[in-house]
């Protein structure tokens, strides 16, 4: 009878626990700032409060849970306690699935929380989610129900004509503490390059760009708000309403079946229905190129055994797979049915033109390093005949510029040997081949020609040697307009020149690395540094992450101010030597450039694949860490810190 009394009692109790504790499915969250953390569940009882992650992530990578990470509601913050399944500030590797769960546990939270606040606190790219729905409603957005009006996009001509265009954006369901930002990317013909500018994100979730533009042009727009291409004009303003809560919606594999809360985007103003239809419609590109690593590695055992012709018909093939695509989208304009045409086609026609490729897959697939004779591999005989696909799939047109792509491919077109005849092994500079694309285009006229000739005129001036009269005078005979740009472009530079020579905080060449043989060298540069802690960065001036990474490493060196470590930059001889000597006044610390034969041995001694790369070296002059491509400002921090403590 005692038992049995007990037995009801424990019952009692589990039920009075049960009562208490409240238990969240698939919880809907208005925003986040990354999408590898998602909650599958929030259990909510006396003692505390449990969130259950899943987390999806690149396999054999890494996340962690920072020390300080806490939940917010109603202006009060509840830290974390422990995990279960994680520890905190310690790396969890995600197996091959990509995916992981773990739990969270926090002090309880008041009874009548309706919604709550996950952040890792002050860590530099942390993580957050917002608007952790505790009640059992939806996400919440302030744009839920709009639609964009229904407008047919018309493909005027571009014509080069340079202004500002102007884009201004706000972000619904903005909060000050999300801090969201960005970077852009104008695809630059003109000079074959990009030109990149940041987006500042205001308190109210507002933005604006003016950015200098030549014609219609493609922005790529890169932030943790917006992924997108957005078509802007010169001298005009196109305004965007970003529907945030949407896009995380969409994006997130827990929430992506719930109910839509309306439009990701809606544009107004210059080229609205052309953005409006790109940014919201189901098809982006047509799947020709590359997207993934996954793709790469299966491209690679693709072609690794193939014969020029056959790899001429894996892309001629995939383009065709990928135009079909089309055929599930019969709603899709025919103004952006045209961009997607014209961008497989130059997309098909960048990867023909890239026939390296094929000796670097059978090199991948036969792992044979870049140092070691490819056995085996035999060198693809290609003639002139192969390149007949190019009056085909590039445009002779300004309608051409609608593609981002063309920024590339005019220089892909220079490089490209398209006589059929051998070029001697000793070459240092790759002939004038544009007679070889006239006969190929059958006319040596048009706007593909005033491309190539244009991208000529500006390449010394990126390479910050100014262009002369004649020089000038040879622009101006493309076209007046081309004359301005150019000329505006060399006036800018002019300036920029002057100014670097009054900057300090940088050192060129501190040892004479002329007669000191290769091998030699990079114990000879390092010397100097003896009980200090040397960052190395192997980059180089054409290298777009080498910069990106530099203004990312900028700020870090503010921390080391009077602290024994020196950060070294060193380049080859292949970045010009005019744009090197411009370029490191605005890039503090010792810098060197050596030559083809010393930065050789160097790829050979230490494995540099690619730039830019890193080594850390420690106070005894003994390297301690190499790795091809940034590693983040966090890491790069705690492994200087680590050798400056010994």
């Amino acid at each position: 009878m005692k038992q049995l009394f007990l037995s009801f009692i424990v019952l009692f109790c589990c039920t009075i626990v049960q009562a208490k504790e409240r238990v969240i499915e698939l919880p809907a969250f208005d925003a986040w700032s990354s999408t590898s953390l998602e909650v599958q569940k929030v259990v909510l009882n006396d003692t505390a409060t449990i969130v259950y992650i899943d987390a999806f992530y690149r396999p054999h990578n890494w996340i962690k849970i920072a020390t300080g990470s806490y939940l917010q509601a109603d202006g009060k913050k509840y830290e974390i306690l422990s995990g279960v399944g994680m520890e905190l500030d310690k790396e969890i590797w995600m197996p091959e699935s990509g995916t992981y769960s773990f739990q969270m546990i926090f002090p309880p939270l008041p009874e009548n929380t309706k919604t709550v606040d996950f952040s890792e606190g002050d860590v530099e790219g942390g993580f957050s989610i917002w608007g952790i729905h505790l009640d059992g409603k939806p996400a919440s957005s302030s744009l839920a129900g709009k639609k964009n009006p229904k407008e047919t996009p018309v493909l005027e001509t571009p014509e080069l004509k340079a202004g500002i265009a102007t884009l201004k954006g706000h972000i619904a369901g903005y909060r000050p503490e999300m801090k969201l930002a960005g970077s852009t990317w104008t695809f630059n013909p003109i000079t074959g390059n990009t030109d990149e500018n940041s987006i500042k994100v205001d308190a109210q979730g507002n933005f604006k760009l003016e950015l200098p533009l030549n014609h219609i042009s493609i922005v790529g727009i890169s932030a943790n708000f917006m992924q997108a291409q957005v078509y802007l004009k010169p001298g005009e303003t196109t305004t965007v309403e970003i529907n945030f809560p949407e896009i995380c919606r969409a994006q997130s594999k827990l929430q992506k079946d719930k109910p839509s809360l309306g439009e990701k985007y809606y544009f107004s103003g210059g080229l609205a229905a052309l953005n409006n239809e790109i940014c919201n419609g189901p098809l982006r590109a047509l799947p020709v190129g590359i997207n993934s690593q996954a793709d790469y590695e299966q491209m690679f055992k693709d072609v690794a055994a193939m014969n020029i012709d056959q790899y001429k018909q894996y892309w001629l093939n995939r383009r065709e797979k990928g135009i079909k695509e089309l055929d599930k989208y019969p709603e899709i304009s025919d103004a952006y049915r045209k961009i997607l045409l014209m961008n497989a086609d130059m997309e098909t026609a960048q990867q023909l033109m890239g026939t390296y490729i094929l000796e670097y897959a059978y090199r991948q697939i036969n792992n044979i390093p870049r140092d070691s004779a490819a056995t085996g591999f035999v060198q693809p005989e290609i003639t002139a005949a192969y390149y007949d696909f190019i009056p085909e799939f590039i445009p002779n047109s300004p309608v051409a510029l609608y593609c981002s792509d063309l920024t590339y491919i005019i220089r892909s077109l220079q490089y490209a040997n398209l006589s059929g005849k051998p070029l001697p092994k000793d070459i240092k500079e790759l002939p004038d081949n544009t007679a070889d694309i006239a006969k190929l285009m059958g006319t040596n006229e048009g706007f593909l020609f005033d491309l190539i000739a244009t991208q000529k005129l500006a390449l010394p001036i990126q390479e910050f040697q100014p262009l002369t009269d004649d020089q000038l005078a040879e622009a101006d005979k493309i076209s007046p307009v081309i004359k301005n740009i150019l000329t505006d472009m060399n006036n800018r530079l002019k300036l920029t020149i002057e100014e670097n020579k009054k900057k300090s905080g940088y050192v060129v060449d501190r040892v004479n690395t002329a007669d000191i043989p290769a091998e030699e060298l990079f114990n000879a540069i390092t010397t100097p540094y003896r009980g200090k802690v040397v960052f190395v960065d192997f980059w180089a001036t054409w290298c777009g992450p080498c910069r990106m990474a530099m203004k990312q490493t900028e700020p870090v060196k503010k921390d080391y101010e009077g602290k024994d470590v020196v950060f070294l930059y060193l380049a080859a001889e292949n970045s010009p030597k005019g744009a090197w000597e411009q370029m490191i006044p605005d890039i503090k610390g010792e810098h060197y450039r050596v030559t083809g034969e010393q930065w050789e041995y160097w790829g050979k001694k230490f494995g540099i694949q690619g730039v830019p790369s890193y080594m850390v070296v420690a106070k005894d002059g003994t390297p301690v860490h190499f790795q091809v491509g940034f590693m983040g400002v966090d890491k790069m921090k705690e492994m200087i810190d680590k050798e400056l403590d010994k």
